[in-house]
């Protein structure tokens, strides 16, 4: 039994603990930089109110404001006494004063908590507005504010003028909002009259008159001017042949061109009433083919108040920020339920093989891939040009398909064959109908899908799902051949591992052993110095080929020499932790840095975030799954087993209605982690909503990235609550 720590010794533990604790954490402080004079700043003060009530006040709706000014005549120099003047709620105190005096300026009965400018007008220019100070009204609508007096003399009397915003129209009474988009200064509403559509651009000057009518998505309707010919340089028109006005009977069209000074008058005729707001004129100088200008055909009218901008921007973004972590839940999802299996502990821990079946499996699997990729690459060059007809397409996929199934159905539920080669060669054959199969199908859905998009208009969504299927399924086609390919090539090295095992002698099986493994551990390391030469470039066959062999080849001995005295190898465990690994390596990289990867290689938007967050799902979810499958009962489990059912019955029958309501949730859980991950990657050009939200910040505008935390925090409740109800469906 141990000696109790005496009074003494707990004592000085306890203080030496007490010292530990204050060291570091001081340093952490140290080195973290915490200090409260920087929270205690005024100007942080400020700030920090400033951007906590923009947050606070999101850009939903958008009121349109008009100027309401209050002018107080002021004298510079005084030419009366200094007593304060008032007009309209607004005094000004001295009423009088001389060039740089402070003077103090009131205001009352304004809207509480309006913003507001002190500007100063001088008789002699009264477009001009020198800006004074801004100000705030409290809660009773009072301000107060000081400011300078110009250097601006005079003896006539000039304007100290107060401006403050006046909301325009409510929702019970939306107004009207004339915005000049052709600066022309006069209200043009864009609708084709009875003498048709006559729009003036003001401050343009033309020799020989030329103009492009572009429609509402900027593309060239008509091309006219009064020259005999001219060809477009550069605009919207680029390289295109002017038609002589009047000469062509499209409608809309230009009817009258008219150069004047300083101005350019465009008479444009159509189907009357026809809305032509949205459409513009470009205006050419004739005698060099060169744009001068742009302009719409009509003025932007709005409603106020309306629904923001940034709220349909918002809107856009979060349903694409959505379907942006769907897309990589679904992905990740594929990928990790199959590796989950093979990261559980208590299903990997009894598998083992024998040396023979462990060097042949490792030789098989990368010629078994490389064999089945290489196929479908002899298979695309023997087709050649027919894979572009549709005929030969529905041929493959119908004939191949129907051919995979009977096969298939005679390998998993016929009598079993017991001749090895008839095995290998029936399985090659369901494997060539496979693929010829999928490449028709496959191409057939790019085809047809891109075929129907302009059909379907604005549900061409529909269609390009299929052709997007299509285009994924070739690209991923000889992976998947490969990985058939390796299961064949396995399932001849099983055959084979157990012929040599029940028909030679122990001397013998066991060089067969040291032989296969030796080949298997040169084979693997010969595989891994090629990466690592591809990676590096270092372009020496004797560092990256003929060493790795020899010691590669070294290793499997060794390993040959152990399972030759164990009687066996445990593999399992082996798998166990190289798939642990791996997905702790992937996971430990952030999506952040995964997608500037991505970036380069797709480019910018959300498919670029999508496949930086399929990636890091793949590996979180597998090591989730993982550890699910390890937490099950195993009452179940042996049950089936005593059966006499294989591993893969095991699984399905005994481990998966274990698992489903956990499954279900961690992946819900995880589409919510992706949409707020993806926030995040909008910073680095992932897309999504992130892009957005970056843009506001950086610009200083928090109410408008307040609405974009808001759409944020919406979609997180709405999916969590979503993924409850989906835990109870399945529970």
């Amino acid at each position: 039994m141990a000696e109790p720590k005496s009074p003494r010794r707990r004592l000085l533990l306890l203080i030496l603990g007490i010292v530990l604790g204050v060291v570091i954490y001081g340093l952490a402080v140290d080195r973290t930089g915490v200090s409260l004079e920087e929270i205690t700043s005024e100007t942080r003060q400020v700030q920090l109110v400033r951007i906590v009530r923009a947050l606070a006040q999101p850009e939903l709706v958008t009121y349109d404001f008009d100027q309401d000014n209050t002018d107080v005549d002021y004298f510079i120099p005084c030419q009366t006494g200094p007593s304060p003047v008032t007009t309209g709620g607004v005094t000004v105190d001295p009423g009088c004063g001389e060039p740089k005096d402070l003077v103090t300026v009131n205001g009352t009965g304004f809207e509480p908590f309006v913003e507001g400018r002190v500007q100063f007008i001088p008789t002699s220019d009264f477009d001009v507005s020198l800006p004074l100070a801004l100000f705030a009204a409290d809660e009773n609508g009072e301000f107060e504010v000081e400011v300078e007096l110009p250097d601006r003399p005079s003896e006539i009397a000039q304007i100290l003028r107060v401006v403050v915003p006046e909301r325009l129209g409510t929702w019970a009474n939306r107004q009207e909002v004339w915005t000049d988009t052709n600066e022309n200064g006069v209200v043009d509403e864009g609708i084709v009259g009875p003498d048709g559509l006559e729009v003036t651009v003001e401050g343009v000057n033309v020799d020989v008159a030329a103009a492009a009518l572009l429609d509402a998505t900027a593309q060239v309707a008509e091309f006219v001017t009064t020259a005999e010919t001219i060809v477009a340089v550069d605009g919207p028109a680029r390289g295109t042949a002017a038609d002589q006005i009047g000469s062509t009977t499209s409608s809309p069209r230009i009817v009258s061109l008219q150069a004047e000074r300083n101005k350019f008058v465009v008479t444009v005729d159509g189907e009357l009433d026809t809305d032509l707001s949205r459409w513009r004129v470009a205006v050419y100088e004739g005698a060099t083919g060169e744009v001068v200008t742009t302009s719409f055909l009509g003025d932007q009218i709005e409603l106020s108040p309306r629904v923001s901008e940034q709220t349909i921007l918002t809107l856009d973004k979060i349903i694409a920020t959505v379907f942006l972590a769907l897309v990589a839940t679904t992905a990740g999802l594929f990928v990790a339920l199959p590796l989950s299996f093979i990261a559980a502990r208590n299903l990997m821990k009894d598998v083992s093989t024998t040396v023979i079946g462990l060097g042949l499996g490792l030789i098989a699997v990368p010629v078994g891939v490389a064999l089945g990729a290489s196929y479908v690459e002899l298979q695309r060059t023997l087709l050649g040009d027919l894979l572009e007809q549709n005929f030969v397409r529905i041929v493959l996929a119908g004939v191949g398909g129907t051919a995979t199934y009977f096969l298939g159905r005679l390998i998993f539920f016929g009598d079993e064959i017991k001749s090895t080669w008839l095995r290998t060669s029936r399985s090659v054959i369901t494997l060539i109908s496979l693929a010829l199969a999928l490449e028709g199908a496959f191409s057939l859905l790019t085809a047809a899908g891109r075929a129907l998009q302009e059909p379907f208009g604005l549900f061409q969504f529909v269609p390009g799902l299929f052709a997007t299927i299509g285009d994924v399924g070739t690209v991923l086609l000889p992976f998947l051949i490969g990985l058939i390919g390796a299961s064949i090539v396995l399932g001849v090295a099983r055959a084979v591992t157990f012929a040599i095992i029940g028909n030679v002698t122990p001397t013998v099986r066991a060089m067969a052993g040291y032989v296969t493994m030796a080949a298997a551990g040169a084979l693997v390391a010969v595989l891994i110095g090629a990466a690592i030469d591809w990676l590096y470039q270092i372009a020496n066959s004797t560092a990256t080929l003929l060493i790795p062999a020899v010691v590669g080849g070294l290793l499997g001995l060794f390993f040959a020499w152990r399972g030759r005295r164990q009687g066996e190898i445990k593999i399992g465990l082996t798998v166990y932790f190289i798939a642990r690994t791996i997905f702790n390596t992937l996971r430990s990289i952030e999506p952040l840095v995964m997608v500037i990867v991505f970036v380069v290689w797709v480019g910018f938007g959300e498919f670029a975030g999508s496949l930086a967050l399929a990636l890091h799902t793949a590996a979180a979810l597998a090591k989730l799954y993982s550890e699910q499958v390890e937490s099950i009962s195993e009452g179940p489990l042996e049950a089936v087993r005593a059966t006499g059912a294989n591993r893969l019955q095991s699984i399905i029958y005994a481990v998966v209605p274990q698992i489903v309501p956990p499954y279900i949730a961690f992946t819900m859980y995880r589409w919510d982690i992706n949409v707020r991950m993806s926030t995040i990657l909008g910073f680095a050009g992932g897309g999504g909503i992130g892009f957005l939200l970056q843009q506001n910040v950086q610009l200083g505008d928090y109410s408008a990235a307040a609405v974009q935390m808001l759409a944020i925090a919406i979609v997180v409740a709405s999916m969590d609550y979503a993924s409850s109800k989906l835990r109870q469906r399945f529970t």
